[in-house]
Protein backbone atom coordinates (compact mmCIF):
# COMPACT_ATOMS: atom_id res chain seq x y z
CA UNK A 1 0.00 0.00 0.00
CA UNK A 2 3.00 2.28 -0.42
CA UNK A 3 4.02 2.29 3.27
CA UNK A 4 7.66 1.93 4.24
CA UNK A 5 9.39 0.70 7.38
CA UNK A 6 10.66 3.36 9.74
CA UNK A 7 14.27 2.79 10.71
CA UNK A 8 16.69 4.52 13.05
CA UNK A 9 20.19 5.07 11.75
CA UNK A 10 22.90 5.16 14.40
CA UNK A 11 26.43 6.37 13.61
CA UNK A 12 29.31 5.71 15.99
CA UNK A 13 33.11 5.60 15.65
CA UNK A 14 33.02 5.94 11.87
CA UNK A 15 30.51 3.12 11.42
CA UNK A 16 26.73 3.01 11.19
CA UNK A 17 23.85 0.61 11.58
CA UNK A 18 20.10 0.67 10.90
CA UNK A 19 17.63 -0.38 13.58
CA UNK A 20 14.39 -1.45 11.94
CA UNK A 21 11.30 -0.68 14.00
CA UNK A 22 7.85 -2.27 13.82
CA UNK A 23 6.37 1.05 12.60
CA UNK A 24 5.64 2.02 9.00
CA UNK A 25 4.19 5.04 7.16
CA UNK A 26 3.30 6.25 3.69
CA UNK A 27 4.82 9.45 2.30
CA UNK A 28 1.61 11.34 3.13
CA UNK A 29 1.73 10.16 6.77
CA UNK A 30 5.40 11.02 7.28
CA UNK A 31 6.95 14.47 7.91
CA UNK A 32 10.47 14.09 6.49
CA UNK A 33 11.68 17.36 8.03
CA UNK A 34 10.59 16.56 11.58
CA UNK A 35 11.23 12.85 11.10
CA UNK A 36 7.92 12.09 12.80
CA UNK A 37 4.37 11.12 11.85
CA UNK A 38 2.35 14.03 10.52
CA UNK A 39 -0.05 15.69 12.93
CA UNK A 40 -3.57 14.34 12.63
CA UNK A 41 -2.80 10.99 10.99
CA UNK A 42 -3.98 7.68 12.42
CA UNK A 43 -2.61 4.23 11.57
CA UNK A 44 -4.56 1.08 12.50
CA UNK A 45 -6.47 3.12 15.07
CA UNK A 46 -3.33 4.50 16.74
CA UNK A 47 -3.03 8.30 16.75
CA UNK A 48 0.06 10.20 15.56
CA UNK A 49 1.05 11.43 19.03
CA UNK A 50 1.27 7.88 20.40
CA UNK A 51 3.24 6.75 17.35
CA UNK A 52 5.69 9.64 17.79
CA UNK A 53 6.02 8.84 21.49
CA UNK A 54 7.02 5.31 20.47
CA UNK A 55 9.76 6.73 18.25
CA UNK A 56 10.95 8.86 21.19
CA UNK A 57 11.11 5.68 23.28
CA UNK A 58 13.29 4.02 20.63
CA UNK A 59 15.67 6.99 20.50
CA UNK A 60 15.74 7.10 24.29
CA UNK A 61 16.79 3.45 24.29
CA UNK A 62 19.74 4.26 21.99
CA UNK A 63 20.81 7.24 24.11
CA UNK A 64 20.49 5.17 27.27
CA UNK A 65 22.67 2.41 25.78
CA UNK A 66 25.55 4.80 25.10
CA UNK A 67 25.12 6.68 28.40
CA UNK A 68 25.30 3.45 30.43
CA UNK A 69 28.37 2.32 28.49
CA UNK A 70 30.03 5.66 29.29
CA UNK A 71 29.24 5.34 32.99
CA UNK A 72 30.71 1.83 33.01
CA UNK A 73 33.72 3.02 30.99
CA UNK A 74 32.87 0.22 28.57
CA UNK A 75 33.19 0.27 24.78
CA UNK A 76 29.77 0.17 23.07
CA UNK A 77 29.35 -1.71 19.79
CA UNK A 78 26.68 -1.20 17.15
CA UNK A 79 26.05 -4.94 16.83
CA UNK A 80 25.43 -5.22 20.56
CA UNK A 81 23.11 -2.19 20.36
CA UNK A 82 21.14 -3.80 17.52
CA UNK A 83 20.87 -7.11 19.33
CA UNK A 84 19.54 -5.47 22.48
CA UNK A 85 17.20 -3.20 20.51
CA UNK A 86 15.66 -6.10 18.59
CA UNK A 87 15.34 -8.17 21.74
CA UNK A 88 13.68 -5.38 23.73
CA UNK A 89 11.40 -3.83 21.10
CA UNK A 90 10.69 -6.52 18.51
CA UNK A 91 10.18 -9.58 20.69
CA UNK A 92 7.19 -9.87 23.01
CA UNK A 93 7.72 -9.75 26.77
CA UNK A 94 6.32 -13.26 27.13
CA UNK A 95 8.72 -14.60 24.48
CA UNK A 96 11.64 -12.96 26.29
CA UNK A 97 10.59 -14.49 29.61
CA UNK A 98 10.06 -17.93 28.07
CA UNK A 99 13.47 -17.69 26.41
CA UNK A 100 15.22 -16.76 29.67
CA UNK A 101 13.89 -19.73 31.62
CA UNK A 102 14.28 -22.06 28.62
CA UNK A 103 17.98 -21.14 28.38
CA UNK A 104 18.39 -21.50 32.17
CA UNK A 105 16.83 -24.98 32.10
CA UNK A 106 19.04 -26.03 29.20
CA UNK A 107 22.09 -24.67 31.00
CA UNK A 108 21.34 -26.76 34.11
CA UNK A 109 20.62 -29.85 32.02
CA UNK A 110 23.72 -29.71 29.80
CA UNK A 111 26.25 -28.43 32.34
CA UNK A 112 25.21 -30.97 34.96
CA UNK A 113 26.03 -33.70 32.44
CA UNK A 114 29.18 -32.32 30.79
CA UNK A 115 30.73 -31.14 34.05
CA UNK A 116 29.37 -34.01 36.14
CA UNK A 117 27.70 -31.89 38.76
CA UNK A 118 26.71 -33.60 41.97
CA UNK A 119 22.96 -33.96 42.61
CA UNK A 120 23.36 -31.41 45.40
CA UNK A 121 25.00 -28.82 43.12
CA UNK A 122 22.36 -29.33 40.43
CA UNK A 123 19.64 -28.86 43.03
CA UNK A 124 21.28 -25.58 44.16
CA UNK A 125 21.05 -24.19 40.60
CA UNK A 126 17.43 -25.32 40.38
CA UNK A 127 16.67 -23.38 43.57
CA UNK A 128 18.32 -20.26 42.11
CA UNK A 129 16.01 -20.57 39.11
CA UNK A 130 13.01 -20.92 41.40
CA UNK A 131 14.04 -17.87 43.43
CA UNK A 132 14.20 -15.77 40.23
CA UNK A 133 10.75 -17.01 39.20
CA UNK A 134 9.36 -16.08 42.64
CA UNK A 135 11.08 -12.68 42.53
CA UNK A 136 9.92 -11.68 39.05
CA UNK A 137 7.84 -14.16 37.11
CA UNK A 138 8.38 -12.39 33.76
CA UNK A 139 12.11 -11.68 34.15
CA UNK A 140 14.22 -11.24 30.99
CA UNK A 141 17.94 -11.09 30.18
CA UNK A 142 17.79 -7.30 29.76
CA UNK A 143 16.27 -6.84 33.21
CA UNK A 144 19.44 -7.42 35.23
CA UNK A 145 20.24 -3.79 35.96
CA UNK A 146 21.76 -2.52 39.21
CA UNK A 147 18.31 -1.43 40.36
CA UNK A 148 16.82 -4.87 39.69
CA UNK A 149 19.70 -6.63 41.42
CA UNK A 150 19.30 -4.48 44.54
CA UNK A 151 15.64 -5.49 44.67
CA UNK A 152 16.58 -9.14 44.13
CA UNK A 153 19.03 -9.05 47.04
CA UNK A 154 16.27 -7.56 49.23
CA UNK A 155 14.00 -10.40 48.11
CA UNK A 156 16.61 -13.04 48.97
CA UNK A 157 17.26 -11.49 52.40
CA UNK A 158 13.73 -12.41 53.49
CA UNK A 159 14.82 -16.04 53.78
CA UNK A 160 18.63 -15.98 53.47
CA UNK A 161 21.64 -14.61 55.28
CA UNK A 162 24.43 -12.79 53.48
CA UNK A 163 26.64 -15.86 53.14
CA UNK A 164 23.92 -17.70 51.21
CA UNK A 165 23.01 -14.60 49.18
CA UNK A 166 26.61 -14.31 47.99
CA UNK A 167 26.49 -17.95 46.88
CA UNK A 168 23.24 -17.41 44.95
CA UNK A 169 24.64 -14.33 43.20
CA UNK A 170 27.77 -16.25 42.29
CA UNK A 171 25.73 -19.03 40.67
CA UNK A 172 23.53 -16.52 38.86
CA UNK A 173 26.66 -14.82 37.53
CA UNK A 174 27.94 -18.17 36.31
CA UNK A 175 24.77 -18.67 34.26
CA UNK A 176 24.52 -15.11 32.91
CA UNK A 177 28.20 -15.15 31.92
CA UNK A 178 27.44 -18.27 29.88
CA UNK A 179 24.35 -16.61 28.36
CA UNK A 180 26.36 -13.51 27.46
CA UNK A 181 28.97 -15.67 25.70
CA UNK A 182 26.12 -17.23 23.72
CA UNK A 183 25.11 -13.70 22.63
CA UNK A 184 21.92 -13.43 24.64
CA UNK A 185 21.29 -9.75 25.46
CA UNK A 186 22.30 -9.78 29.13
CA UNK A 187 22.23 -6.33 30.72
CA UNK A 188 25.91 -5.38 31.00
CA UNK A 189 25.31 -3.61 34.32
CA UNK A 190 25.00 -7.01 35.94
CA UNK A 191 28.66 -7.92 35.47
CA UNK A 192 29.77 -4.86 37.44
CA UNK A 193 27.27 -5.34 40.24
CA UNK A 194 29.00 -5.85 43.59
CA UNK A 195 26.65 -5.48 46.56
CA UNK A 196 28.14 -4.37 49.87
CA UNK A 197 27.10 -7.34 51.99
CA UNK A 198 28.52 -7.44 55.48
CA UNK A 199 30.59 -10.51 56.33
CA UNK A 200 30.36 -12.36 59.61
CA UNK A 201 32.82 -15.07 60.56
CA UNK A 202 31.44 -18.48 61.45
CA UNK A 203 33.21 -20.78 63.83
CA UNK A 204 34.75 -23.92 62.42
CA UNK A 205 32.56 -26.73 63.72
CA UNK A 206 34.62 -29.78 64.57
CA UNK A 207 34.84 -32.50 67.22
CA UNK A 208 37.51 -32.67 69.87
CA UNK A 209 39.40 -35.95 70.14
CA UNK A 210 37.37 -36.83 73.27
CA UNK A 211 34.09 -36.18 71.45
CA UNK A 212 35.25 -38.25 68.49
CA UNK A 213 36.24 -41.11 70.80
CA UNK A 214 32.78 -40.95 72.39
CA UNK A 215 31.18 -41.54 68.99
CA UNK A 216 33.65 -44.31 68.10
CA UNK A 217 32.95 -46.13 71.38
CA UNK A 218 29.14 -45.87 71.19
CA UNK A 219 27.44 -49.23 71.57
CA UNK A 220 25.21 -49.55 68.52
CA UNK A 221 23.41 -52.49 66.96
CA UNK A 222 25.70 -54.13 64.41
CA UNK A 223 24.53 -53.41 60.86
CA UNK A 224 21.89 -50.89 61.92
CA UNK A 225 21.45 -47.54 60.11
CA UNK A 226 23.08 -45.77 63.08
CA UNK A 227 26.01 -48.18 63.02
CA UNK A 228 26.59 -47.57 59.30
CA UNK A 229 26.18 -43.80 59.76
CA UNK A 230 28.78 -43.86 62.53
CA UNK A 231 31.17 -45.86 60.30
CA UNK A 232 30.78 -43.45 57.38
CA UNK A 233 31.30 -40.42 59.61
CA UNK A 234 34.35 -41.79 61.45
CA UNK A 235 35.85 -42.89 58.13
CA UNK A 236 35.44 -39.29 56.95
CA UNK A 237 37.07 -37.98 60.12
CA UNK A 238 40.19 -40.03 59.38
CA UNK A 239 40.33 -39.46 55.60
CA UNK A 240 38.91 -35.93 55.13
CA UNK A 241 36.81 -37.22 52.23
CA UNK A 242 33.67 -35.30 51.33
CA UNK A 243 30.29 -37.03 51.19
CA UNK A 244 30.46 -37.01 47.37
CA UNK A 245 33.78 -38.91 47.55
CA UNK A 246 32.58 -41.40 50.16
CA UNK A 247 29.57 -42.14 47.93
CA UNK A 248 31.78 -42.98 44.92
CA UNK A 249 34.56 -44.78 46.85
CA UNK A 250 35.29 -48.19 45.31
CA UNK A 251 37.42 -51.14 46.40
CA UNK A 252 39.66 -50.32 43.43
CA UNK A 253 40.53 -47.04 45.21
CA UNK A 254 42.02 -48.89 48.20
CA UNK A 255 44.96 -51.26 47.97
CA UNK A 256 47.02 -53.20 50.48
CA UNK A 257 50.72 -52.34 50.49
CA UNK A 258 53.67 -54.55 51.38
CA UNK A 259 53.70 -53.94 55.13
CA UNK A 260 50.06 -54.94 55.53
CA UNK A 261 48.72 -51.40 55.71
CA UNK A 262 46.31 -49.89 53.20
CA UNK A 263 46.56 -46.91 50.88
CA UNK A 264 43.67 -44.93 49.39
CA UNK A 265 43.84 -43.35 45.95
CA UNK A 266 40.74 -41.50 44.69
CA UNK A 267 39.97 -38.77 42.19
CA UNK A 268 37.88 -36.30 44.21
CA UNK A 269 34.53 -35.40 42.66
CA UNK A 270 34.70 -31.68 43.46
CA UNK A 271 38.33 -30.77 42.76
CA UNK A 272 39.22 -33.53 40.31
CA UNK A 273 42.44 -34.04 42.30
CA UNK A 274 44.09 -37.43 42.80
CA UNK A 275 45.17 -37.72 46.42
CA UNK A 276 46.87 -41.01 47.37
CA UNK A 277 47.64 -41.38 51.08
CA UNK A 278 47.85 -44.16 53.70
CA UNK A 279 44.72 -45.16 55.62
CA UNK A 280 44.75 -44.44 59.35
CA UNK A 281 44.29 -47.42 61.69
CA UNK A 282 40.71 -46.52 62.58
CA UNK A 283 39.80 -46.01 58.91
CA UNK A 284 41.47 -49.34 58.06
CA UNK A 285 39.42 -51.13 60.72
CA UNK A 286 36.21 -49.70 59.22
CA UNK A 287 37.27 -50.62 55.68
CA UNK A 288 37.96 -54.24 56.69
CA UNK A 289 34.48 -54.38 58.19
CA UNK A 290 32.97 -53.68 54.74
CA UNK A 291 35.73 -55.21 52.62
CA UNK A 292 33.93 -58.46 51.78
CA UNK A 293 30.50 -56.93 51.20
CA UNK A 294 29.23 -56.75 47.61
CA UNK A 295 27.60 -53.47 46.59
CA UNK A 296 26.71 -52.22 43.11
CA UNK A 297 29.61 -51.04 40.91
CA UNK A 298 32.18 -52.27 43.42
CA UNK A 299 31.39 -49.56 45.99
CA UNK A 300 32.91 -49.83 49.46
CA UNK A 301 29.83 -48.52 51.28
CA UNK A 302 26.09 -48.85 50.56
CA UNK A 303 24.63 -45.71 48.97
CA UNK A 304 22.76 -43.35 51.27
CA UNK A 305 21.41 -39.95 50.19
CA UNK A 306 23.12 -36.85 51.56
CA UNK A 307 19.85 -35.66 53.07
CA UNK A 308 19.23 -38.94 54.89
CA UNK A 309 22.90 -39.14 55.94
CA UNK A 310 22.81 -35.71 57.60
CA UNK A 311 19.50 -36.59 59.26
CA UNK A 312 21.06 -39.75 60.75
CA UNK A 313 24.12 -37.75 61.85
CA UNK A 314 21.95 -35.50 64.01
CA UNK A 315 20.47 -38.58 65.63
CA UNK A 316 24.00 -39.90 66.16
CA UNK A 317 25.03 -36.63 67.84
CA UNK A 318 22.13 -36.93 70.27
CA UNK A 319 22.95 -40.57 71.04
CA UNK A 320 26.53 -39.49 71.81
CA UNK A 321 25.12 -36.79 74.12
CA UNK A 322 27.43 -34.12 72.74
CA UNK A 323 27.11 -31.05 74.96
CA UNK A 324 27.41 -27.34 74.28
CA UNK A 325 26.59 -25.00 71.42
CA UNK A 326 28.30 -23.34 68.51
CA UNK A 327 27.66 -19.59 68.73
CA UNK A 328 27.96 -17.82 65.39
CA UNK A 329 27.29 -14.25 64.34
CA UNK A 330 25.63 -14.20 60.97
CA UNK A 331 24.51 -11.24 58.89
CA UNK A 332 21.30 -10.47 57.05
CA UNK A 333 22.08 -7.36 54.99
CA UNK A 334 23.32 -4.87 57.63
CA UNK A 335 21.86 -6.69 60.64
CA UNK A 336 23.97 -9.03 62.80
CA UNK A 337 22.22 -12.03 64.35
CA UNK A 338 23.45 -14.44 67.01
CA UNK A 339 22.85 -18.04 65.96
CA UNK A 340 23.19 -20.95 68.38
CA UNK A 341 23.61 -24.48 67.05
CA UNK A 342 23.82 -27.54 69.32
CA UNK A 343 27.10 -29.44 68.96
CA UNK A 344 25.00 -32.56 68.52
CA UNK A 345 23.86 -31.22 65.13
CA UNK A 346 26.51 -33.12 63.21
CA UNK A 347 26.87 -32.82 59.42
CA UNK A 348 29.11 -34.55 56.92
CA UNK A 349 31.23 -31.35 56.83
CA UNK A 350 31.92 -31.70 60.56
CA UNK A 351 34.03 -34.78 59.82
CA UNK A 352 36.27 -33.03 57.29
CA UNK A 353 36.81 -30.11 59.66
CA UNK A 354 37.59 -32.50 62.50
CA UNK A 355 40.33 -34.06 60.36
CA UNK A 356 41.97 -30.68 59.64
CA UNK A 357 41.80 -29.25 63.17
CA UNK A 358 43.00 -32.49 64.79
CA UNK A 359 46.01 -32.61 62.46
CA UNK A 360 46.82 -28.94 63.12
CA UNK A 361 46.57 -29.47 66.88
CA UNK A 362 49.14 -32.23 66.57
CA UNK A 363 51.55 -29.88 64.81
CA UNK A 364 51.15 -31.12 61.23
CA UNK A 365 52.07 -28.46 58.68
CA UNK A 366 49.23 -26.84 56.79
CA UNK A 367 50.58 -27.59 53.31
CA UNK A 368 50.88 -31.31 54.17
CA UNK A 369 47.25 -31.37 55.34
CA UNK A 370 46.20 -29.60 52.14
CA UNK A 371 47.72 -32.41 50.08
CA UNK A 372 45.19 -34.82 51.59
CA UNK A 373 42.20 -32.49 51.81
CA UNK A 374 42.88 -31.27 48.22
CA UNK A 375 42.57 -27.62 49.25
CA UNK A 376 44.14 -25.74 46.34
CA UNK A 377 44.26 -22.45 48.23
CA UNK A 378 45.94 -22.33 51.65
CA UNK A 379 44.02 -19.10 52.34
CA UNK A 380 40.81 -21.15 52.40
CA UNK A 381 42.21 -23.10 55.36
CA UNK A 382 42.95 -20.09 57.56
CA UNK A 383 39.66 -20.38 59.51
CA UNK A 384 40.84 -23.80 60.73
CA UNK A 385 43.98 -22.28 62.24
CA UNK A 386 41.88 -20.08 64.51
CA UNK A 387 40.33 -23.22 65.99
CA UNK A 388 43.53 -24.93 67.09
CA UNK A 389 43.63 -24.38 70.83
CA UNK A 390 46.51 -26.78 71.35
CA UNK A 391 48.43 -25.04 68.59
CA UNK A 392 47.94 -21.66 70.28
CA UNK A 393 49.13 -23.12 73.57
CA UNK A 394 52.32 -24.32 71.86
CA UNK A 395 53.04 -20.73 70.80
CA UNK A 396 52.57 -19.45 74.35
CA UNK A 397 54.66 -22.28 75.81
CA UNK A 398 57.45 -21.43 73.37
CA UNK A 399 57.35 -17.76 74.43
CA UNK A 400 57.39 -18.74 78.11
CA UNK A 401 60.37 -21.01 77.55
CA UNK A 402 62.27 -18.38 75.57
CA UNK A 403 61.79 -15.75 78.26
CA UNK A 404 62.52 -17.86 81.33
CA UNK A 405 64.83 -16.07 83.74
Amino acid sequence: NGSRCIRIRVTYAGDRIDLYTTLSATKKQWDSKKQRFRQGCTIDGVQFNILNATIDTYIGFVDDYFNKASLREATPTLQDLKQQFNYTHKQSGKSQTDEFFFVFDKYIETRSETRRWSDEYKEMFTRVRQSLKAFKENIRFVDFSTETMNKYVQHLSKTMRNEKIVKVLSMLKEFLKYANQKNYPVNKEFFEYEPMLRKCERKVRYLTTDELKTIINLELEEGSSMDMTRDFFVFQCFTALRYSDIKQLKHDNIREVEDGTYEIDILTKKDKDRIPFPLAKTATRIYKKYKDNQYDNGLVFPIISNQKYNKHLKELGKLAELKGEWIDYQCKLDKVEEVKTPKSDLTSHTARRTFVVTALNEGVELDLIAQITSHSDIVAMRPYIASTRKGKQKVIDALDKATEV
